[in-house]
Parts: C-alpha cells; structure tokens; sequence
C-alpha cells in the first residue's frame, strides 16, 4: 500500500508540473498582454488628459485677460470719472475713490486700482491691502510719471488697452517682498472733447491665476507649467525656480537652461505633444493681447523705461503640463507589483486545484491500471490470466499468419501440488505456485509469455520456435527448475511438473486447436509417469 502511494504521489507531481507550466505559460502570457495592454492604455489616457488641461488652461488665461479688460472699461466710464474730466468737479474724485473701494471689494483680484493725471501723478487710489482695501490719502498718492506702465499707457490711443509683462511688483526700486507676481492693465482716459486727460490702471495679482492654473493638475500626473517667452518659468512645481529673469541668483533657472530641445520644438511647433528622454510634454503658446491690445517689453528696474514695444504675436506664454518619464515608470512598476501580487495569488490557488486535479487524475489511472491487472492479470503470481492469455496467443497467432512465422506452446500442470495443500496447507501451496512462476520466468526469453491458467494450470506461448527440438529443450529446462524447488522435497512430498508441447503450423492451425493439442501432450506426460515433457507429434505416434 506504501508503494502505491508512493507511486501515485510520484505520477501526481509530474503531472502537476506538466499542468502548472501549461497553465503558468498561458498566465504569464495573458498578464504580459495585459500589462503592454494596460500600459499602453494609460499613457493614451495621459496624453489625452494633459492636452485636454493644457486646452482648459488657455480658457482660464484668456478668460481672466477678458474679464480684466471689460472691469478696466467699466472703471474708465464711471460717472463720477466723467464729472470730473468734464466739469472739474474735485468732489467727483473723492466718489470715484468710493466707487473704486466698492470695486475693490467686490473683485479681490485688483491689488491697486487707480486713476493717474497726464503728468503720472496718481488722483485716486485703492490699495488691497492682503485682503482689507483702502482708500489711499491724498498726501500719500504718488508721482508715477516715470514708470514705464504710465508712460507706454498714456502713448496709447482712446479704447486701445496697455498689457504690461507678467513679472514681480517692484516697490521703492527693488522686489516687494514676499514676492508678488503683478499684471497692469492700463487705457488711456479722454474728455468729451476728446482730449487725453490720464489713465486708469489695474494691478492684476497674479497669483490668483497661477494658482487657478495650479489648480487644474491637482487630480492629474501632469506638472503645470507657465512660461514666459524666453523660457522662463512663471510658474513651476519648483518655487525657487521661477522668476529668473527677474532674480539674479536664479538667473540659470529656466525652462530653456534645463531642456534645451524640448524648448526648440515648443518654441518652433508652438502647440502640440512631445515625449523625450525626461517624460511627456503636452503644450499650448498663449497669444492673449486681442488685436486693440498693446504691451511692452516693460522694465525690471522699477524707473527704467521700457525697451521696445509688443506686437501681440510678441507677447507670448507657454503653458505645459509635465508628465516626468518617471512618474511613468513608477505606474507601471506598481503595475507590474499588482500584476505580480495578483498572478503570485491566483498562482497559489490554481496550484492547489492543479495539484487535486493531478492527484484525482493519477489516481483514477492508478486505478484503472489496476483493474485492468486485476482483469489481466493473476493476483498470486502476478503472470497473466487466462484472460489476458487468450488474447496475447490471438496477437502472436495473427502474426504469425501474417509473416509466415512459427510459434509454439507449452501446457504445464504441477504434480504433486495437491498433496502439497493437503498436507501443508493453502499457505505452503500458495508460496509454491509463487516459487513455480518465478522458476519459469527465469527459464524462458523476455517475448515469450507464461501464463497462470487457474489452478495449478500453467500455458507458456513461445513466440517463436525454430524446431520441435528447441521447444523440448526449453521444456526440459524448465522441469530441471521446477523440480530444484525445495519446499516439496524437504516435507517427503515428490513434485514436479508435466509440461505437452504443441506448435504452430506443424501441430495445429488455429489458437484454440494449438491449446487442445498442448494439452493432450501434457496428459500422454502425466500417463509416462508425471514429471516429463511431450512433444504433441510424439505423443500422437
């Protein structure tokens, strides 16, 4: 029983290895095809996103420059404005400041609202203050006839729009600090005569829409970027990064310095994608001075005049969102881990079943085998039934037939055996019948078959004989090792065994005519006295 499970649980491990590497070959496949699948499928889905912010990114900029020029117009045609330009009524400033407060107020972007005379002298101003806007006392307005905002709005004709560059507030010659990043909107201001009788300007607070900006990449891998003609950074995950080209010691920071050829393509291309070697690139050149819109290069010195003039093509930013190539390959590493968790998981349960299944399958062919044995073979012995007998001396028969082949058979009964059983029981005779087969397994070749016909009844089916007298000397062999058994000999009991030989074509012309006359042979060897062996050709003379 220990041997049969051995065997079962050594078939039932090649089998499972066989089933596991099928099933692990087509896992293995499957997940590879879904993690290119999959791969692929996200940085589709990533460049679709990235472009799509980018595109909602320009709305945002264009809107606010829209809404910044439509509030800038309503100021400039304030009633209170025209009552003083056209009446020089003094009070109408004062409600003016009142109504720019209001304004003020109610936007929470503007950081100054103001109205400047034709000489920069500010007559009405509105500071915001972090939040809490005031009025600006008369004795605390001031000259701003020599910044370049003033001076490049007031050139400007009536319903034409000043745009000054996006850079850093500049208070008192140096960097307000902490740093604030500042749009001035400007248009010039005329009578009802038409004569030009100062400016009105906004101070946009740009962080209100760089973190609009910022705002849009919040749920997304993509960094957004803002830049600005030169490739400096406007905006940057990096704060320290931005405003270089007004910070000395940032001076090398900028988008141009840290990927050249990324920023040759989007300069020279302007909208589009873009995968380098660093990651993922998705970009939009922002062109945001309508055709009644001017700009200048402006001035980073806070009295320095403006170096040249901005046609609207000039006057550019770039927004980019950044996918790094790292970023990327962080997904798909966590893909491949998850892929890995999850094949390693559905590994482990497969195995299980894999291997009942193995064992369920072993064991029904262990089973098989052994009732096709039991069907085919004897228990005792192990030698084929007569069953199985049967049919091996059929399949020797038909080829012989078929290559003109000779084949002989030998009938063998024991003498002597009952007595065996009498006098020493079942046991003793059993143990003998096992001796008797194994003596003649030894004497015959490895084609020829021995059989167990039932009883003490044995047939050996020569598969092929060349001579009568090669068959009897086989015969004679195999009395010589039967009767060397010792058993019989030791308890007084004589033993031997009566063997008839019969062969085909000379002797008989079919199986069953072979096994009749074998047999009679075997009784003409029992009636000379036991113990002998007879030809059938002899025995019939």
């Amino acid at each position: 029983m220990k041997r049969d499970n051995f065997k079962i649980v050594r078939r039932s491990l090649n089998l499972f290895f066989l089933i596991f590497l099928i099933i692990g070959s087509v896992l293995s496949g499957l997940g590879a095809a879904f993690y290119r699948a999959e791969a692929e499928t996200f940085f589709t889905s990533t460049i679709a996103q990235e472009h799509y912010r980018v595109e909602l990114m320009k709305g945002i900029t264009e809107g606010v420059f829209a809404e910044v020029v439509s509030d800038l117009f309503f100021l400039g045609h304030q009633d209170e404005l025209s009552r003083y330009l056209n009446q020089g009524d003094p009070q109408a400033l004062s409600v003016l400041a009142s109504e720019f407060l209001a304004f003020a107020t109610l936007k929470g972007v503007y950081d100054q609202v103001r109205f400047l005379d034709t000489t920069g002298k500010e007559l009405v101003r509105v500071n915001f203050n972090g939040g809490a806007p005031a009025i600006v006392p008369p004795e605390e307005l001031q000259d701003k006839g020599k910044r370049y905002y003033f001076t490049d709005t007031l050139a400007l004709k009536a319903g034409e729009v000043f745009v000054s560059p996006f850079d850093l507030n500049i208070e008192q010659g140096a960097l307000e600090r902490p740093l604030k990043p500042m749009i001035r909107f400007g248009t010039p201001i005329v009578d009802a005569s038409g004569e030009k009788r100062g400016i009105v300007l906004l101070n946009y607070l740009g962080d209100f829409l760089l973190d609009r900006l910022a705002s849009v990449s919040v749920s997304g891998l993509g960094r957004t970027m803002l830049l600005n003609a030169d490739g400096y950074w406007l905006l940057s995950s990096r704060k320290e990064d931005e405003w270089g080209f007004m910070i000395d010691a940032r001076a090398e920071r900028s988008f141009a310095h840290d990927f050249p050829e990324e920023w040759a393509v989007i300069r020279s291309h302007g909208k589009g994608q873009l995968q380098t070697e660093h990651g993922f690139f998705a970009f939009e050149t922002i062109a945001p001075l309508a055709p009644d819109y001017r700009s200048s290069t402006g001035a980073t010195v806070a009295e320095n005049p403006s170096k040249a003039w901005l046609d609207a093509d000039d006057y550019v930013w770039f927004l980019i969102s950044y996918v790094p190539s790292g970023l990327v390959k962080d997904h798909d590493r966590r893909l491949l881990i998850r892929l890995f968790i999850f094949g390693f998981s559905l590994f482990a349960v497969i195995s299980v079943g894999a291997w009942y299944l193995a064992l369920a399958v072993v064991r029904r062919r262990v089973y098989e085998a052994q009732l096709l044995e039991l069907a085919h073979y004897d228990r005792l012995t192990g030698l084929p039934n007569r069953t199985l007998f049967f049919d091996r001396i059929e399949r020797i028969h038909a080829n012989a037939v078929r290559y003109s082949r000779s084949y002989g058979l030998l009938y063998l009964d024991l003498d002597g055996f009952k007595q065996v059983n009498d006098s020493l029981g079942h046991q003793a005779g059993d143990r003998l019948l096992v001796q008797v087969s194994e003596m003649l397994l030894k004497g015959v070749r490895t084609a020829d078959t021995v059989s167990r016909l039932g009883g003490d009844e044995f047939a050996i089916i020569l598969s092929d004989v060349s001579d009568p007298q090669g068959a009897l000397r086989l015969a004679e062999k195999l009395l010589g090792l039967v009767r060397g058994i010792q058993d019989p000999a030791r308890a007084g009991i004589p033993f031997g065994v009566s063997i008839g030989i019969a062969l085909y074509p000379t002797d008989a012309t079919s199986p069953r005519e072979l096994i009749l006359h074998a047999d009679q042979a075997m009784y003409r060897a029992k009636k000379r006295g036991k113990n002998h062996c007879v030809l059938y050709s002899e025995a019939s003379i």
